[in-house]
């Protein structure tokens, strides 16, 4: 055909102007094209499709221990079959295939770790992969399907977490249903470590959990009501800022604060009558282990909600051998009125930063709080985890906290 006649050259220059969709159907013409797509002796014809999607170049991304991700382990070919494939469930989730939903999940949360950095805090400019998340996941149809394992469970609330509110978050029951997780006293244990994770003291992140945290506050900083339209909101805590903050030429190996620990953060927490959490966890002989949560679904239900700045600094590290070249932070922070705060921050085994610290006044601790930071290395999202006593008595309270930097003393 007069096609195979035009220069292969040509022809490729054609390709990179269409779909990867169309590119498929086109490499099923004639055995020529065919190879020309799949069996290309390099990978420059893939390397130039992925870049001309509406996404960020994975040579600008950082790994999970937070180094440039290596050009050469950049799979452009099975990356971008997965992001199309993944597209095309998203835009039509009658699609998904039996047993496909995971490597869907497992490819929209590799987008989102793999968002390229912001150059300074408070930056405008947005990373080209969260803003292809959000206009594909907004509507929250995918991420909110239930009937998923646990492994799923997990990935999908990670993802919503990062993601912000969706219109499922504005009913009522799921309001409620939130609130009856972060105020479980049960599931503050030692085997949890008190905080938002694992129940196998893997020191891994319960991501359904945080997720349940992140619905609480979020609550609090937009009116999300059941009778409304539901228009995505730009909140603090939602995907547009859970960029990382990493100047041009940065090194983390050499900062010392490679964490973005030092300079004025926000710490933000609320909390419910104590009475009434006792009451809600059913602290009674008569009937143990009953959580009654129908006070979550009262209209007249309050949280206390409160806001305390503080200026943090490092005051020191430790080496953390499952981490090379991430070493524990330790810092300290001022409040007000005598009360400090001291902590550490390092990363979790499954490769998340984990942010725990204590507060009190005139040196007693009093307070001890877990969270994880949200989002890549220093990045505006902050951390999300909880509070409770340092004591862990069974009746002592909880709730959840958010603390996010609102300055920052760095680049």
């Amino acid at each position: 055909m007069a096609l195979a006649l035009i220069p292969l050259e040509i022809v490729e220059q054609v390709l990179l102007i269409l779909d990867p969709l169309d590119v498929a159907a086109f490499s099923q013409t004639c055995k020529s094209f065919y190879n020309l797509v799949y069996h290309s002796s390099d990978n420059h014809l893939w390397r130039a499709l992925y870049l001309a999607q509406p996404l960020d170049d994975p040579r600008l991304s950082v790994t999970p221990r937070l180094y440039r991700v290596p050009i050469e382990s950049i799979d452009w070919k099975g990356s971008l079959q997965a992001i199309i494939r993944t597209r095309t469930v998203l835009t039509d989730p009658s699609k998904c295939r039996p047993g496909e939903r995971e490597a869907i999940l497992r490819t929209l949360i590799k987008l989102l770790r793999g968002a390229a950095p912001a150059p300074t805090f408070g930056a405008h400019a947005r990373s080209a992969n969260l803003i292809w998340l959000v206009s594909m996941l907004r509507d929250g149809v995918f991420l909110n399907t239930h009937g998923c394992t646990a492994a799923e469970k997990q990935m999908r609330s990670y993802l919503l977490v990062h993601l912000g509110l969706t219109p499922h978050d504005a009913a009522n029951m799921n309001k409620a249903a939130a609130l009856a997780v972060v105020y479980n006293m049960r599931n503050y244990r030692y085997d949890c470590d008190f905080g938002p994770f694992m129940s196998d003291c893997s020191g891994r992140v319960n991501w359904v959990h945080l997720l349940a945290i992140h619905r609480t506050i979020a609550m609090h900083l937009v009116d999300l009501r059941d009778d409304e339209p539901f228009v995505f909101p730009l909140i603090p805590i939602s995907m547009p800022y859970c960029q990382s903050v990493i100047p041009p030429g940065l090194d983390l190996s050499k900062e010392r604060d490679w964490a973005g620990v030092e300079g004025l953060w926000h710490c933000t927490y609320s909390f419910m009558d104590h009475r009434e959490l006792l009451r809600v966890n059913n602290y009674d002989p008569a009937h143990p282990g009953v959580l009654d949560a129908s006070i979550f679904r009262d209209p007249l239900f309050s949280e206390t909600f409160r806001v305390l700045p503080v200026h943090f600094r490092v005051i020191g590290t430790e080496p953390d051998h499952g981490h090379p070249g991430r070493p524990r932070l330790m810092f300290a922070g001022e409040v007000r009125d005598g009360q400090t705060m001291v902590g550490s921050v390092e990363m979790t085994p499954d490769e998340h930063l984990r942010w725990k610290w204590v507060c009190g006044e005139t040196g007693q601790a009093l307070w001890s709080c877990d969270a994880v930071q949200v989002g890549g290395v220093r990045s505006s999202f902050g951390v999300l985890g909880s509070w409770t006593t340092i004591f862990h008595a069974p009746h002592d309270p909880v709730g959840p906290l958010w603390l996010h930097k609102v300055k920052s003393v760095n680049p």
